[in-house]
């Protein structure tokens, strides 16, 4: 399928990109773990990723109301994907770390991700694979750059979104 980009800025680009990568994510997620929803899976990879951590951030990182990351985690507890314990320091926090199972699981998401991933670009013509990875490490390093920045679009997001939240 052939499209033509109408915005000069490649804003519309990019949209189909990131549908396209939502689509990747969405599918191996559910390929993947049939028991779990995006949301609980998204709670997961936060603790993967940031363990030991309190539900309290995990609910901030995914913008999310404490009580749906509660209920999240309780389900991923339940499936022996997550530990929980209170926090010494601080007796009101639950800590979460992930158990051996959410690990592997998150792993095995990622392995096929990666898979999918290198079929995609493995269509590629090798001139255009060099210059898609290259661009893939450029956005990826704007957005990072962004996310530090005080004036990013992105922190500002992110600040209205832990004040509802």
């Amino acid at each position: 399928m052939t499209q033509t980009w109408q915005e000069p800025d490649g804003t519309s680009a990019a949209l189909a990109v990131l549908r396209a990568m939502v689509m990747i994510a969405d599918s191996t997620v559910e390929r993947n773990t049939e028991q779990l929803t995006l949301t609980q899976f998204r709670a997961l990879r936060v603790v993967v990723d940031r363990t030991p951590v309190t539900m309290g951030r995990v609910a901030r990182e995914l913008a999310l109301n404490p009580s749906s990351v509660t209920r999240a985690c309780d389900r991923l507890v339940a499936l022996n994907l997550l530990e929980k314990a209170p926090n010494p320091l601080n007796r009101r926090e639950t800590l979460l770390a992930p158990a051996a199972a959410g690990r592997q699981l998150v792993d095995r998401v990622d392995r096929d991700r990666r898979r999918v991933l290198a079929d995609v670009l493995g269509r590629l013509d090798p001139g255009s694979r060099a210059a898609m990875i290259a661009a893939f490490e450029q956005f990826a390093g704007a957005v990072e750059a962004d996310e530090r920045d005080s004036r990013s679009s992105l922190r500002r997001a992110n600040q209205v979104r832990e004040k509802n939240v």
